[in-house]
C-alpha cells in the first residue's frame, strides 16, 4: 500500500475548502480571503497595517496587495496613523454592510464543511491550531 502524503492531502483539502467557502460567499461579492481580512479589521477597529499583518499572519507586502483589492471595492479605507509613516485601515460603511451580508453565508459554509468533516472536526481543528502554534518552534529547529 502506498503511503499518502500528508502535505499533498492538506493542500488538496485547503484548495477544496477555499473553493467551497468562495462559492458560498459569492452572493456577498467576496471571497474567503477577503472575508477573513474584513472580519479581522472589524474586530480590531481602526488598526495599523503592521499590527494587522501580525493579526492575520501575513507579511506586509502580501497584506498590502490584499488591502488594495479591498480598497478598490470601497470595503476599507486607509489613512495616515498618528505617526505619518504609519498607515491605518478601517472598514467603510460598504465594508460593514458586506460583512453583515457575508456572516450568515460564512456560517452556512462553516456548518456544511463541518458536516463533511464529521464528528472529529474539533479534534482536526485542534491539531491544526497546534501545528500553527508550533510553526515557529519547528522553523527554529530546522535552522
Amino acid at each position: 500500500m502506498t503511503e499518502r502524503c500528508l502535505c499533498t492531502s492538506l493542500r488538496q483539502a485547503a484548495a477544496f475548502s477555499t473553493a467551497h467557502y468562495d462559492a458560498v460567499l459569492a452572493p456577498a461579492g467576496i471571497k474567503i480571503t477577503m472575508f477573513r481580512l474584513l472580519r479581522r479589521i472589524d474586530e480590531a477597529g481602526c488598526v495599523s497595517i503592521s499590527d494587522l499583518a501580525g493579526i492575520v499572519g501575513l507579511d506586509r507586502s502580501t497584506l498590502g496587495r490584499n488591502l488594495r483589492v479591498l480598497e478598490k471595492q470601497d470595503l476599507i479605507a486607509t489613512r495616515p496613523g498618528q505617526d505619518q509613516r504609519e498607515r491605518v485601515v478601517e472598514l467603510t460603511d460598504h465594508g460593514r454592510r458586506t460583512l453583515e451580508t457575508a456572516l450568515p453565508l460564512w456560517r452556512s459554509a462553516q456548518d456544511s464543511f463541518a458536516a463533511l468533516l464529521g464528528p472529529d472536526v474539533l479534534t482536526i481543528l485542534e491539531g491544526l491550531a497546534d501545528l500553527n502554534k508550533n510553526q515557529e518552534t519547528y522553523e527554529g529547529d530546522r535552522a
